[in-house]
């Protein structure tokens, strides 16, 4: 084919609503672990979408570079199809379809990439679509917004737009309501954003999703989890139990019981939920993160109950090393799995293995889709990991104000500033003429948008110190604002 051809085909290609135009990018996942997830997803599946998880794998397989393994995951996915809604195959198919004339096409396979490319054609015809190449159909928008989901926490956003497309077009269908409501709940997901019942989404379209579809034991255990979240234990149990007798086996549904367990305070419980299901999927990246929470809590509660020093010594050294064999488990099967990072470089300093704990914190660092939020952690955590260990008072104050920086209203944002505050303030006591001190509050009340103490604090540290630069450069930009 003549370049011509080639790029008038390829114009045609990126026209199609398939994971090839969806802008996923690689370096946001572990494509292994992604991989692993598919494949369980597949195993334990609930509900008539195994096909999705075919087309994942194929997406998957193409950012390997391995197409014919791509292929073979397509034509596992068309099967699924035809087999599981043989009723209404063409709405289910157009995805895959674009998949396959994608990968066809990269293989320079044009004569089947193009009678992919024709099949789309075919049913937008015949579906009355405006266009040639895309439709506005449910099945199109779900299988988007649960591969965003599966993907990286940076599309959630996008998937809950998708979802709520799909359910425009249809308000009543089990898979939209059921997507739309765990997008919601990962928004609403962070510890720190505060919520009240009335105001959280999530939580009314998790009944939502559980009016329509009953036995949806996702959207149960994730409502147990956010009842959780809002005192209401007893309600939340309810469903935590509906959902251990619905689906007893499903380990991505058990790892989120075992969660609510733990939180509830049966810890013991929680992790032999947590090792049978790593019997069934021992590579799950998320079930060893949350078997090393158990230990590190179970490390918790001993230190608090402390009744026999020389054997609680013992005990605290076994949980310590236990926590750390699962958390390093987690991080190799998953080396982006921020949770896991921070979680295992608290081990780390728990052990007094600096050294690790460092190589931890750079990891996190280097993680591409890391959203504001992550990174305010991150720079709260290695803040005072520096000030409480490694005694750089300096080193943490840099990381408190990377922290501040981030204009993302959270509470490790506000936490970066009470330690900044705290600094100044021990600093003053000690000397009251102190440049640093009040160059730090200077900084902390103009992150707070404070303009008239932060020049005053500014005046004030250049008095002290007056060729320092960083001061008066604020101090210019402060008066040039009002």
């Amino acid at each position: 084919m003549s370049a011509e051809l080639q790029e008038s085909l390829k114009s045609k290609l990126l026209q199609l609503d398939c994971h090839f135009t969806w802008g996923l990018k690689n370096n946001f996942i572990d494509i292994e672990d992604y991989e692993e997830r598919m494949h369980n997803e597949i195993d334990f599946a609930e509900m008539k979408s195994v096909y999705h998880c075919y087309n994942r794998l194929a997406y998957a397989s193409y950012m390997k570079g391995n197409y014919e393994e791509a292929l073979a995951h397509l034509q596992k996915a068309e099967e699924s199809i035809r087999k599981d809604h043989a009723s209404d195959l063409d709405q289910h198919s157009v995805v895959t379809y674009g998949n396959f004339a994608w990968v066809y096409y990269y293989i320079d396979r044009t004569t089947e990439s193009e009678n992919y490319l024709q099949k789309v054609q075919n049913i937008c015809r015949k579906l009355g679509s405006p266009s040639l190449y895309t439709v506005p159909l449910t099945e199109v928008y779900v299988e988007k917004g649960w591969t965003l989901l599966t993907f990286c926490r940076l599309y959630y956003a996008e998937a809950a737009e998708c979802f709520e497309k799909a359910l425009k077009e249809n308000p009543s269908d089990p898979e939209s309501n059921s997507g739309y409501a765990v997008a919601l709940y990962r928004l609403e997901a962070p510890a720190y954003i505060k919520y009240i019942p009335e105001q959280s989404k999530s939580l009314c379209q998790l009944r939502q999703a559980l009016a329509i579809n009953p036995n949806d034991t996702l959207c149960m255990v994730l409502l147990g989890l956010k009842l959780q979240d809002f005192g209401k234990q007893r309600e939340g149990f309810e469903y935590i139990e509906q959902a251990i007798q619905k689906s007893p086996d499903v380990p991505h549904i058990i790892r989120y019981i075992a969660k609510f367990l733990r939180k509830y305070g049966y810890v013991d419980m929680s992790l032999e939920l947590l090792k049978n299901a790593l019997e069934k999927t021992p590579n799950s990246a998320f079930l060893h993160h949350q078997v090393g929470i158990c230990y590190k809590q179970k490390r918790v509660n001993l230190r608090v109950n402390n009744t026999d020093p020389k054997s609680h010594y013992i005990l605290i050294d076994h949980l310590t090393r236990k926590s750390i064999y699962h958390f390093e488990l987690a991080v190799e099967l998953k080396p982006q799995f921020q949770y896991a990072l921070k979680d295992l470089a608290t081990m780390y300093i728990e052990a007094r293995n600096y050294e690790k704990a460092e190589i931890c914190f750079k990891k996190l660092y280097d993680i591409p889709s890391n959203i504001p939020e992550n990174l305010q952690e991150i720079h709260l955590a290695y803040g005072l990991f520096q000030l409480k260990n490694k005694k750089s008072e300096s080193d943490a104050v840099l990381y408190f104000k990377e922290g501040c920086k981030i204009k993302n209203p959270s509470e490790p944002r506000y936490k970066c500033s009470s330690n900044l505050l705290k600094i100044a303030e021990r600093k003053l006591y000690i000397n009251p003429k102190d440049s640093t001190a009040h160059g730090i509050l200077g900084f902390v009340h103009l992150q707070n948008e404070e303009r008239s103490r932060a020049i005053e604090c500014y005046k004030k540290a250049l008095q002290y110190d007056p060729d320092n630069v960083e001061y008066l450069n604020a101090l210019t930009e402060l008066q040039l604002s009002l």
